[in-house]
Parts: structure tokens; C-alpha cells; sequence
């Protein structure tokens, strides 16, 4: 009989949290690589090979519904920084619906989004360089395999089986 999971992404369980802020009222989350893992190198007579860049930092862009507290507290971090320097984040994101997990302790917000007023509800994307990673894992969604719903699909499929 085949295992049969259940993959389930539930956006509620994606937690990002800034230096202890846990971020709410987000739309979407964007990570990204600065540079690829490996420079690929062509060598004569079709023979390649491949140079590892060491480089692990990545950006994050962070879109937010115009109406979230959180455009405050970046706004204020921002403001700090620009101030006196000061505003290195560590940041932490993590899917408790999957096993997705990324984290930085070198980051800090590029500058302010781009701030539209319009006759309906607006988003501020917001920018956050990361110099290195922790943490970078892309993750599935996978629940783990039951042994009860195991058995009782295995049931189902013997009894309809036999049926046929």
C-alpha cells in the first residue's frame, strides 16, 4: 500500500519577526539569493567546472497592507538608522506549516517604500538587505504520514477493490 501524506501551506503559521517584533499584516514575503551558490566556469573541449561564490547574503522584500503597524515600527527603525546608525536587524522567518526556515543577524532596511494613496487599500513594499545568512532553508509542506488514516484508507481501497 502507498503512504499517503497531506500538504497543507497555511499562511497564518508563517511568523517573521524582527529583532523580537513579530511582524502582522503582511501580503507577501519575498527571499532572495544576492548571487547564486556557484559561478559556473567553461573549460576547453566542453570540460566545465565551478567556483563557489561564499557569498549568503540575500534580500528580503516585505509587502505590508497600508494599514499595518508594522509600516510604524520600520518607519521609526528606518528614522533611527538614517539618525545614528544603529539599526541592525536580526531577523527570523519561519513556515510552522512546512519546514521552511531562514534567519540573518546582519540586516538592515534599504530605505522607505514607495507610498501610493489611491481610492482603495495600498501595499508598502519594504526592502531588507541581509549581508550573510544563518539560515536558509527551503522547505516542503508535508505532513507526516498517520497510521490511523493510513489504515483507514487502506481499508477503503481494499473494500473498493474488491468491488470492482
Amino acid at each position: 500500500m502507498t503512504k499517503m501524506s497531506v500538504n497543507t501551506y497555511s499562511p497564518q503559521d508563517v511568523k517573521l519577526v524582527l529583532s523580537g517584533y513579530t511582524v502582522i499584516g503582511w501580503d507577501n514575503i519575498t527571499i532572495s539569493r544576492r548571487r547564486q551558490g556557484f559561478i559556473p566556469v567553461p573549460g576547453i573541449r566542453g570540460k566545465h567546472t565551478r567556483v563557489p561564490t561564499g557569498d549568503t547574503s540575500a534580500t528580503i522584500t516585505l509587502t505590508l497592507i497600508q494599514t499595518s503597524e508594522a509600516n510604524d515600527v520600520l518607519s521609526r527603525v528606518h528614522e533611527l538608522d538614517l539618525q545614528n546608525g544603529t539599526a541592525r536587524l536580526e531577523i527570523s522567518l519561519k513556515d510552522l506549516s512546512g519546514r521552511s526556515v531562514f534567519s540573518s543577524i546582519e540586516a538592515y532596511l534599504v530605505g522607505y517604500p514607495e507610498v501610493v494613496y489611491s481610492g482603495g487599500m495600498e501595499y508598502r513594499a519594504w526592502t531588507i538587505f541581509c549581508q550573510t545568512t544563518s539560515t536558509y532553508n527551503v522547505g516542503g509542506n508535508t505532513k507526516p504520514e498517520t497510521s490511523l488514516v493510513d489504515s483507514i484508507l487502506g481499508g477503503i481501497t481494499g473494500a473498493a477493490g474488491n468491488i470492482f
